[in-house]
């Protein structure tokens, strides 16, 4: 890129990836809006179907700056994958928000589980996850479970299925599909609050909160730029509220973020040795 003060002469490419029928577009647009008024420069933003797909565009050099999940980033960073991205980062949520984000894992409400640890005396119980790229739904659950002592959680359950969405695991518990599911705490929530007494599913565990995504920067990115594109950031939820609040409002799991916050490169490290994340491609 050829750059003269903070003007580039190509477009700057942001990335993200879509979650269902959620492209994350407009939630950005507002962002690159402020970015080409601010820098004098074209964005061009682009979602990419799923997590795998960013992860691929990124490794072929077509990303500058990237709005990927905790799970993205994990695999992306999982030795496999040459690349030159760098964590700068994140959405903070206040360590007293009640709306962190978090896995549940639940059980049909007559069931004999009382609490997560009941299981490791039923091997062969069907579990319900969200899908092989989420981080509530896929990455902590195996974390969790690892943690606990099932050192393969592949074989210690008879069928795992991936439901395809939050909803949908939770449904597998409803249906009987399933024995036991682990997906966002939000959807739990939500779920709670529409059928109160009337609840046919049982909280037997809630992981502990679950750092959100990074934003990544590109390191071939001039430097200058960089640095005032992280104080952009870091002042967003000050000076342009309704930039930084309709970001939020792209990923369920940032509901209660405050503002964006400098990260260390080793802010995910406690996650990078999970099975899951070193056996992707």
């Amino acid at each position: 890129k050829v750059w003269a003060g903070n003007r580039i002469s190509e477009p700057l490419r942001i990335a993200t990836y879509t979650y269902g029928n959620n492209t994350r577009m407009e939630n950005l647009r507002p962002l690159a809006d402020l970015i080409e008024k601010r820098f004098g420069t074209k964005v061009e933003l682009t979602s990419y179907n799923d997590i795998n797909d960013l992860v691929t565009a990124i490794t072929q050099g077509k990303v500058d700056i990237s709005f990927i999940s905790t799970m993205g980033n994990l695999v992306l960073n999982n030795g496999k994958h040459k690349h030159d991205m760098e964590a700068v980062l994140t959405m903070e949520v206040p360590q007293n928000a009640s709306a962190k984000y978090r896995t549940a894992f639940v059980v049909p409400r007559e069931s004999d589980i009382v609490s997560l640890k009941d299981i490791s005396h039923l091997k062969g119980i069907r579990l319900a996850l969200v899908s092989p790229e989420s981080t509530s739904g896929n990455l902590i659950p195996r974390f969790v479970l690892e943690k606990m002592g099932i050192s393969s959680v592949g074989s210690f359950f008879g069928n795992i299925s991936y439901a395809g969405s939050h909803r949908s695991a939770l449904e597998h518990v409803l249906d009987g599909r399933a024995d036991l599911a682990a997906f966002g705490s939000s959807e739990y929530t939500e779920y709670v609050k529409k059928h109160r007494n009337n609840s046919k599913i049982r909280l037997i565990q809630l992981s502990d909160p679950i750092p959100l995504g990074p934003v990544l920067f590109n390191k071939s990115l001039d430097k200058n730029f960089q640095q005032e594109l992280r104080q952009l950031l870091t002042s967003l939820h000050i000076e342009h509220p309704a930039v930084f609040a309709k970001i939020t409002e792209g990923w369920i799991e940032a509901i209660g973020a405050e503002r964006f916050v400098a990260i260390e490169s080793n802010y995910y490290e406690i996650y990078i040795d999970s099975k899951d994340i070193k056996e992707r491609q």
